[in-house]
């Protein structure tokens, strides 16, 4: 008998179909539009099938790669958000010397006006454009199957709505990929992940609401990283633009978006926020950091009048993960029981 037989990860197997499903209505759309070889993607599917009973990883590596290439695909969709061009038009603005905070910018749509509002580093990340997204989204998936949260994946990776939103001008993929992979780094090398962190936290301020429960999981040493990185990478406005121009940017994104959208416009609520993060100091559970991180990220920003549907670029492949990982232990734990007491039942009587 074969006492060393690969267990097969049933999840894996799962997600390939739902991938598969998932992606045809995305291909389907991006063929109508005239979009070249979006059904290269569908390659993903066989491929994927093929190695998910052995090597569940590399299944959903293979699934990660597919959502990349129909990421890429859709780069052909002309713009629908400003938030890259605004981030452009910034970049333009601080490399021929002049102050990216505390302006609206005519390149802005549908809204004129619309100001920077993010962190240095995007002034870096935005000239690129949307193919730094679609790397970044692909990057996120591939740490998914690594964490082995293939249903998550094949989800995120395959639907329309995230393919096509995420590659509509939006600036929230590369944030979502620092935060994941600075979470995850951070298991096991807490200084490397704190430097991820702090990476993220420079393309969008968001990501500082990990910060309290980073610190609280990996101690001093991190607490001290992650405000000298922050120092370093903010520096220019701390020193040199000033801070009342963030500010001003800030007043001015409220002008831009009268209408409450995607929140629950309770904004005298997000004080919570404040308790949430000094209970936060006490974490000392990995699975608890990401968790304490996103209620103060949601209690922040989903509170407010106003939020982006790119947060949940942010948020959705976190609960996924999370879950994932609560419902295989669950499951696991639940195996071992039920064969504790088959063994107990089976056990001859002396």
């Amino acid at each position: 008998m074969d006492f060393h037989r690969r267990r097969v990860d049933w999840a894996a197997v799962a997600a390939v179909p739902v991938f598969g499903w998932l992606v045809i209505p995305t291909t389907i759309h991006a063929e109508r539009i005239g979009l070249s070889d979006p059904w290269l993607v569908m390659l993903a599917v066989p491929v994927g099938l093929l190695l998910a009973f052995r090597w569940p990883i590399a299944s959903g590596v293979a699934l990660a790669i597919g959502a990349t290439w129909i990421r890429l695909v859709y780069l052909g969709v002309p713009d629908g958000s400003d938030q890259l061009i605004v981030s452009q038009a910034a970049s333009q603005l601080a490399f021929s010397g002049g102050n990216p905070y505390g302006v609206g910018y005519d390149a802005s749509w549908p809204r004129d006006g619309s100001p920077f509002v993010y962190g240095p580093l995007e002034l870096l990340a935005a000239p690129p454009g949307r193919i730094v997204e679609a790397l970044a989204a692909g990057g996120t998936l591939v740490i998914l199957a690594f964490m082995r949260s293939f249903l998550t994946l094949a989800a995120i990776g395959s639907h329309y709505l995230f393919v096509q939103f995420g590659m509509s001008g939006i600036n929230d993929n590369l944030p979502a990929f620092l935060i994941l992979a600075g979470l995850v780094t951070m298991r096991r090398h807490r200084m490397a992940g704190a430097l991820l962190l702090v990476l993220a936290a420079g393309v969008k301020p968001y990501a500082f609401a990990w910060f309290p429960a980073a610190i609280g999981f990996a101690g001093i040493p991190v607490a001290l990283a992650l405000i000298a990185g922050s120092a370093i990478i903010w520096s220019p406005l701390l020193l040199g633009w000033g801070i009342p121009s963030f500010i001003r940017s800030i007043e001015l994104a409220a002008l831009t978006h009268p209408f409450p959208e995607n929140t629950l416009n309770m904004p005298q609520w997000r004080i919570i926020a404040v308790p949430l993060a000094l209970a936060s100091l006490l974490v000392r559970q990995w699975w608890v950091m990401v968790v304490a991180g996103l209620a103060i990220f949601c209690a922040v920003l989903f509170l407010d009048r106003w939020a982006s549907y790119g947060y949940w670029l942010v948020v959705l492949p976190l609960v996924g993960m999370i879950g994932e990982r609560a419902a295989r232990f669950g499951l696991q734990a639940a195996v071992r029981m039920v064969r504790e007491r088959s063994t107990t039942v089976m056990a001859p009587v002396s």
